[in-house]
This record gives structure tokens, C-alpha cells and sequence, in this order.
């Protein structure tokens, strides 16, 4: 049986999430971290043979660790379950090396399914991120979580990341986590053109 590290901040849904992986047979979740840290320790201890992965952390974008966690363990596969469905998104996990991604508003079949497949060596996508992967991104509006805008909103004033982190209370770490998640969501490349964009959309 599979060896699984299950990283999600939220409690409750992940031992929701660790109880369908037990009904189903496909491997045991092994533990559970609520944090980018908390994860990164958890794989040197387990060493699991797959990581099922939210995106969004306390501590920051998991995306970032992906090329790090595989470059440690090679032979580990890793699998994004999250809410965030944006083009942009799914398709910066999947340059990162990550080898599935599904949507946590897909049916438990597919998260299932997505468990087996990457466990077997291919690459996985849920037929919601497929769908939307075939959809012209520019069409869609993205949407911002309350965070997200908040933290868009200081950008656009002009604050430096360190004073974004005091005034919201949060580690340097985490906004620019989300500094480089909203670029990805909104499809620029730097900081300039975040701005320009939000302002554009009307986003802040």
C-alpha cells in the first residue's frame, strides 16, 4: 500500500480527504501538515511515496517547493488538490514537475482515479482542469480571493513587501508567496504589469 503525505491547512477537510483515500484502499495518509514547513519536515521523516498538495499555504504558494521537493525525492510523486482553478495556475504546477492536478469541487472518483494514475507513473489531470485548460484564459475573469485583493490593493499603492507583511500582519514569506500567485493567476511576468492589470480590470 502507498505511503501518503497529505498537506492541506485545512483540518477538517483533510481528514475528510484522509477518510476517502482509507474507504477506497489506494494508500495510507501517513500524516497530515497544515504548512509549507510543516511539510517540507514530514518528507524527510516519511518519505512518501506520493504528496498530495493545496496550493495555497499559510506560509506561502506550495508551487514554489514543488522543483526542490522533487530534486530531494526523485522518486516521489506529488499530486495538487486544491480549490484554485485558474489556467495560469494549473498549468505553472504542471511546469513545476508536479504529475496531477485536481480540483477540489471534482467528484471522489476523480480524486481517486488521480492517486492511481500518478502513483503508476503517468500524469494526471481531472476532467474540470482538463475542460478548463481547453478554455481561451483570456475569456475568463479570474477571480481574487479577499486576501488576494487586499495584498493586490497595496501593491497597486505602491508598499514594498515588507511593509504589506507589518501592516497585515503576515511573514515576509507568505506575501511574497502571494505577490508571485497573483501574477500567475493574472498571467503577467513582474510587478509592473500586475499593476497594470489590476488597475485595467478594475480589480482593486
Amino acid at each position: 500500500m502507498a505511503t501518503i503525505l497529505l498537506a492541506d491547512d485545512h483540518l477538517l477537510v483533510a481528514e475528510g480527504i484522509r477518510n476517502i483515500i482509507h474507504q477506497s484502499g489506494v494508500g495510507d495518509v501517513a500524516s497530515i501538515a497544515c504548512t509549507i514547513a510543516e511539510c517540507d519536515k514530514s518528507l524527510g521523516e516519511i518519505r512518501p511515496d506520493i504528496l498530495l498538495l493545496d496550493v495555497g499555504m499559510p506560509d506561502g504558494n506550495a508551487i514554489d517547493s514543488i522543483a526542490k521537493w522533487l530534486e530531494q525525492y526523485p522518486k516521489m510523486r506529488i499530486l495538487i488538490f486544491t480549490t484554485y482553478g485558474e489556467p495560469n495556475v494549473i498549468r505553472w504546477a504542471l511546469d513545476a514537475g508536479t504529475h496531477g492536478y485536481v480540483q477540489k469541487d471534482s467528484p471522489s472518483e476523480d480524486f481517486i482515479t488521480g492517486i492511481r494514475e500518478v502513483l503508476a507513473g503517468r500524469t494526471y489531470l481531472c476532467p474540470l482542469s482538463r475542460r478548463i485548460l481547453e478554455t481561451t484564459p483570456g475569456k475568463r475573469q479570474e477571480q481574487l480571493t479577499v486576501r488576494e485583493r487586499e495584498i493586490l490593493a497595496l501593491i497597486v499603492e505602491g508598499l514594498p513587501m515588507k511593509q504589506i507583511a507589518d501592516r497585515l500582519c503576515l511573514s515576509f514569506e507568505t506575501v511574497h508567496g502571494y505577490t508571485k500567485f497573483l501574477r500567475a493567476k493574472l498571467g503577467v511576468n513582474n510587478t509592473a504589469a500586475l499593476v497594470r492589470k489590476a488597475l485595467e480590470q478594475k480589480l482593486v
